[in-house]
């Protein structure tokens, strides 16, 4: 595993003004929280404090000062940064600019040696395998496949809001010893599209086979009632499914 420099032909080679350096930080934040976005953060679940953590912080406040209104904490942030950059004074002239340029690179290529750090201090298979695990799953895929199981269709808009509120929560997800990805990522899909976030205690396909709903338009309020029943009586295993059958049973008749 490495990771993607094929940014490296288009990155801006020169900060002059308050536009172009704009321009540096949208770049350096597409990198960091597109391009790299699973690999950076499955590379600092190692490294939580230091330099990746710090421009992790900076990108942040920065691409919110730029891009968002009414943001007044992240505008001091900025402000307060480029002062400093500046030597104590705000940002004016092209050298200004160029400066706030090369501390923003300089804090960035220091939490890139971070990552590259992590990376070289863990070698192990197991290390490796957790990391390719994590890149290389398609939340849009598992998104459309708990969709079909819950009998539900999803217009581009849909699936795009949930795609992305999978793709959220499992950026910032390391999995667990026995954990395999999929079922993390169907369990984050079918909290999503039943606008849920309690665990249940099985898998959301365990519960509707049970139920004999797999597909069919009783799935959703099924898992709904799943979910009811795990949080009223936080049973699991057997136990678990015997108590939702007879509730379901009872619903029904």
């Amino acid at each position: 595993m490495t990771l993607d420099l094929s940014f490296l032909p288009s990155w801006p080679d020169s900060v002059q003004d308050e536009a172009s350096f704009k321009d540096l930080v949208s770049t350096a934040y597409k990198l960091w929280w597109e391009t790299w976005k699973l690999d950076v953060r499955f590379l600092m679940g190692y490294r939580t404090q230091g330099g990746a953590r710090d421009f992790d912080l900076l990108i942040n406040q920065l691409r919110t000062s730029y891009q968002h209104a009414d943001v007044g904490k992240q505008d001091k942030q900025a402000e307060c940064w480029a002062k400093v950059a500046c030597g104590g004074r705000n940002p004016a002239t092209s050298g200004d600019w160029m400066a706030c340029g090369t501390v923003l690179m300089k804090t960035f290529n220091t939490a890139i040696g971070v990552l590259c750090e992590t990376i070289t201090q863990n070698r192990s298979n197991a290390f490796r395998t957790a990391w390719q695990t994590k890149v290389a799953v398609s939340e849009e895929a598992v998104v459309v496949r708990v969709a079909a199981d819950l009998g539900m269709r999803l217009n581009d808009g849909s699936r795009g809001f949930h795609v992305s509120q999978v793709k959220r929560r499992w950026a910032g997800y390391k999995l667990r010893k026995g954990e395999a990805a999929d079922d993390v990522l169907a369990a984050f899909a079918e909290e999503s599209l039943i606008s849920r976030t309690g665990r249940l205690p099985c898998s959301y396909f365990d519960v509707l086979s049970e139920l004999k709903v797999l597909g069919t338009p009783q799935a959703v309020p099924a898992l709904r009632l799943a979910h009811a029943v795990a949080e009223l009586t936080r049973v699991v295993g057997e136990s678990y499914m015997k108590r939702l059958h007879e509730v379901w049973a009872l619903l029904r008749n």
